[in-house]
């Protein structure tokens, strides 16, 4: 089971960094950071609450009262194409 720990480690170690960066991050974020992948994605809905003006905008829109769920899964798609 240990041996599987390091896996994508000395698979990212056998990739050519200018060529295969795109697979190298995805292994980073989807395999060996997902946790880590999670909690960005909160500090990237949080900050968009705390612009006074998209707050106030959201606010307004009652997206904030009627689709906060909504709010979420539109910013993780935003940042799960930004992976991509």
């Amino acid at each position: 089971m240990l041996l599987n720990r390091y896996k994508n480690f000395h698979l990212i170690q056998q990739l050519d960094p200018v060529q295969d960066h795109c697979r190298i991050y995805n292994l980073m974020n989807g395999y060996e950071f997902p946790w880590d992948m999670t909690r960005s994605l909160k500090v990237a809905l949080m900050r968009t609450y705390c612009v006074p003006s998209i707050s106030k905008l959201l606010n307004q829109t009652g997206e904030f009262t009627h689709c906060p769920q909504k709010r979420y899964d539109d910013t993780s798609i935003i940042v799960g194409e930004m992976i991509k």
